[in-house]
């Protein structure tokens, strides 16, 4: 077993497999099934390039073999920063086939984080574009790598390849099954109990926290997932956002379409332009979206240039869909939609397309499974009675038993019968659906990015001027939240905005995403009985001096 890899306890193993939610596969094996079977359909297709089942099966399989070639082995760790391009597929895909564990961090990430996942799951490889947005991921990774001394390989997407790194393109252009036959992939098939992805919290502590994903899990999640929002082999998903998130690439998003036979687009970017040309052009019929991309897709003047007809319904997660917003989606975009809860520990939750219009418009969904269990429980964890507001305790086949190699923290974070405290603040409606109410957890949701506001205010108390500080969300009409830096500074010394959000990007080197927004100078701050900053005090005065100001 993978060190510091919390397993489901045995009664659940049994219990799970009894039941026929765990198949033993691995997510290799689910993905070479669906290329025998779907071989010449078109799997994938980005700015142009069309790619069938059995393209991408061959790609990933020579991927796989070159990997091994270089040293890779199952539960090796590999951090995959790639964009929405076609290379991200034959990499996942290769990963996942010989058990090397992906590390799904994004292009937006920096030294800070890249260097904390190199360090802490002591990974060996590193996969990035060339450049992205300006921004040379090579010069980092080079430098990351003199820093971790497991970190031994770089593998690059497209031109300029640096010394030293290894070319995809290159790899891809090498026929290696010619001479290393691909039934030796089978000697590398990794446990399917063994995590087979690890994606990322958005976390409250300082630096987010590695959720391991069994091959068991993941792939009964997607499957499932795509079956409650009727994902078929005619299906055609378009992907504007990261499909490194979990709910871009496995709720369902592109690992349960490509299981399914259907086809995915990758959208490089999500402008608003680009996307609805991509809906046009290739009559994409589902796609996943955050709320404030929906708003601003309906809000869009473009939206009359373009055929959306092709559109069958849209996927909003990531954040709560205003009840307002929601009655807009058919009217405008002439499609259905489905209401989500998602989190990367596990637990989906999901309205249908058969719901009521009560249900669509106030509520999050029920979860997938019979054998989802949840708690609604107050700030003692005592069960409130149904239809009252709780912080949402989950457990079931498809919800972690406990972050990665992080004993003290998962103490915290699961009770000790191993359900999660989500920190969702939610009511029961109408059975097993949910209503989000808010969140407990110190969080800031930008258009469905959690960014964790202790590992930005551990940044911002680095700055020379910053004697303390407080970072929370403020109301956004279109990203649903922002966030706002309060900060004291010292000896009453002036700072700006724009001084404070340049020192976090050359000097801390944080994700653009997690830089603040608004910056509130306090000669002191309001506290606690116990003696804490009240951050309900200041989001509550950041919140009405937005809505004064006419924001």
């Amino acid at each position: 077993m993978l060190e510091g890899f919390v397993p489901f306890p045995e009664e659940f193993q049994k219990k799970y497999k009894e039941k026929g939610y765990w198949l033993g596969k691995t997510l290799g094996e689910e993905f070479d099934e669906a290329v025998a079977k779907f071989g010449d359909r078109v799997a994938l297709t980005c700015n142009g390039e069309y790619v069938t089942y059995r393209e991408l099966g061959e790609r990933a399989t020579r991927l796989a073999l070159h990997f091994i070639e270089r040293g890779l082995r199952p539960y090796d760790r590999m951090i995959m920063q790639l964009p929405n391009e076609l290379e991200f597929a034959y990499v996942y895909f290769a990963a996942v086939k010989i058990g090397v564990i992906p590390i799904m961090a994004l292009p937006v990430h920096r030294d800070a984080e890249i260097g904390f996942f190199a360090q802490f799951t002591k990974a060996k490889a590193h996969v990035i574009p060339s450049t992205f947005k300006d921004f040379s991921h090579q010069v980092m990774s080079r430098d990351i790598r003199k820093k971790t001394s497991t970190l031994e390989l770089t593998f690059v997407s497209g031109q300029k390849v640096d010394g030293n790194f290894i070319s995809i393109s290159a790899l891809l252009a090498d026929k290696i099954e010619t001479r290393t036959p691909a039934e030796s992939l089978k000697k590398y098939r990794p446990d399917p109990m063994e995590p087979g992805v690890f994606q990322l919290s958005g976390g409250t502590t300082g630096v987010p926290k590695i959720i391991p994903r069994t091959h068991n899990d993941y792939a009964l999640m997607c499957k499932r997932a795509g079956e409650i929002v009727r994902i078929t082999k005619d299906s055609v998903m378009g992907i504007p956002i990261p499909v490194n998130h979990n709910f871009a690439l496995c709720s369902p998003g592109l690992q349960g379409v490509i299981y399914c036979g259907g086809k995915v687009v990758l959208i490089p970017t999500p402008r608003t332009d680009v996307v609805f040309e991509a809906v046009q052009k290739e009559r994409i019929t589902i796609m996943p979206t955050p709320p404030a991309l929906l708003i601003r897709w309906m809000e869009a003047p473009e939206l009359t240039k373009f055929d959306l007809s092709s559109l069958e319904a849209v996927l909003a997660g990531g954040a709560r869909l205003n009840a307002e917003a929601a009655k807009k989606i058919t009217p405008i975009l002439g499609c259905d939609y489905h209401q989500n809860l998602g989190m990367s520990e596990g637990m989906l939750f999901w309205t249908e397309r058969g719901d009521s219009e009560e249900l669509l418009l106030n509520t999050q969904g029920a979860p997938m499974f019979e054998d989802d269990e949840l708690r609604v429980v107050d700030e003692r964890e005592k069960e409130v009675p149904y239809g009252e507001s709780g912080e949402l305790l989950v457990r079931g086949p498809t919800t972690i038993r406990g972050y990665y190699n992080s004993p003290e923290y998962n103490r915290k974070a699961f009770t000790a019968d191993g359900f999660y405290r989500t920190g969702d603040v939610i009511k029961m409606y109408k059975g097993r659906y949910i209503s989000v109410e808010g969140r407990i957890k110190d969080t800031i949701n930008r258009g469905g990015e959690k960014i964790s506001a202790e590992e930005v205010e551990n940044h911002i108390l680095a700055h020379a001027k910053v004697e303390n500080c407080a970072y929370v969300a403020m109301p956004d009409r279109i990203l649903g939240e922002k966030g706002c830096a309060f900060v004291l500074t010292k000896g009453g010394q002036g700072l700006t905005l724009d001084e404070l959000c340049r020192f976090l990007k050359e000097e801390r080197n944080i994700a653009v995403i997690k830089l603040p927004e608004r910056l509130e100078l306090v000669d002191a701050f309001p506290m606690t009985e116990v003696g804490k900053i009240d951050k309900k005090a200041l989001r509550q005065l950041i919140s009405e001096k937005v809505e004064k100001e006419g924001r």
